[in-house]
């Protein structure tokens, strides 16, 4: 095995141990744990054994598999930057209505009738 590899299969255990420990905490569902650890299990498998991916890699007009890898990473990257900002921009909404809402009941109750 070489030193990239090396890495990316500690790496891979890393992030399969993190994972973990959020599902543990209760922070991932059981669903969402499996998805993750058979993610990162996958991507440890191919970091060890990358000469399997090698027709996929070719066909898909990459010359190496890092290649496709990098190219993918940006690709996910920017999905999830722009998914990010979506949610963010969802939330200020929400929060701007209920900010309106809160303040709109607690003048209507502080305000007394007039007699």
């Amino acid at each position: 095995m070489q030193g990239i590899q090396s890495l990316g299969v500690i790496f891979g255990l890393f992030m399969a141990y993190f994972i973990f420990l959020h599902y543990k905490r209760k922070e991932f569902s059981k669903i969402q744990f499996l998805f993750w650890e058979l993610l990162w299990l996958s991507f440890i498998f191919i970091v060890i054994f990358p000469e399997i991916t090698g027709g996929i890699v070719h066909k898909l007009g990459a010359y190496r598999l890092m290649d496709l890898l990098t190219i993918l990473g940006f690709m996910f990257l920017t999905f999830l930057t722009f998914h990010n900002y979506a949610a963010t921009a969802k939330m200020k909404r929400n929060l701007e209505e209920l900010i309106r809402k809160e303040a709109v009941d607690e003048i209507s109750k502080n305000e007394s009738p007039t007699s």
